[in-house]
């Protein structure tokens, strides 16, 4: 398979509802995909976030200033009670980066609870150009990084990762993502 990693495999969180959602809710997807991929995480980074930022107001307990960025501390409770740093859309917060080691987690599992898939063509739209640097940077590593746009909140996710390993998670995502009209 050609190596696709500046192509990201994007799949869809919130089906039906799309972004018809209030900000402060709870969702499936916070459960059943961002817990899962935040426990079997390396670390994760919100990206475009400045310090008179609502969101980081809204989350200082959980959130590292960190040279320009903010480090989500994973070790503690980062959805329940965060929801909002997670639906926010319209570039209310940056782009949101985890990134896991490959082999750590099962994405088939993770996909039965997705929806849609395609490869996405511009990246770089809807995210700060430094979050998509360091997931290029990461999938390079042999790691796997995936970004929640900073324009369209929790909807779609992007996932880089190169040669065997974005193959397989492209064949888990095309078995497992709910294709829904």
């Amino acid at each position: 398979m050609v190596n696709d990693f500046f192509k990201p495999l994007m799949v869809n969180l919130t089906g039906k509802i799309g972004c018809h959602y209030d900000v402060e809710s709870v969702l499936p997807a916070h459960n059943l995909v961002i817990k899962p991929l935040l426990e079997n995480s390396s670390f994760s980074y919100v990206y475009g976030l400045k310090k008179n930022d609502e969101i980081v107001k809204l989350n200082s307990d959980i959130l590292i200033n960190e040279k320009g960025k903010y480090k989500i501390d994973i070790s503690k409770e980062c959805i329940i009670g965060h929801e909002k740093l997670w639906n926010a859309t319209r570039w209310n917060r940056g782009s949101i980066i985890i990134v896991i080691e490959k082999d750590k987690i099962n994405f088939s599992e993770i996909f039965k609870n997705t929806f849609y898939l395609g490869l996405l063509n511009t990246p770089n739209s809807g995210n700060t150009i430094s979050a998509i640097k360091k997931c290029r940077e990461e999938a390079e590593k042999d790691n796997i990084a995936i970004c929640f746009s900073a324009s369209n909140g929790i909807e779609w996710i992007q996932i880089y990762a190169k040669d065997n390993t974005f193959a397989e998670i492209l064949k888990n995502a095309r078995s497992n993502c709910k294709m829904i009209n």
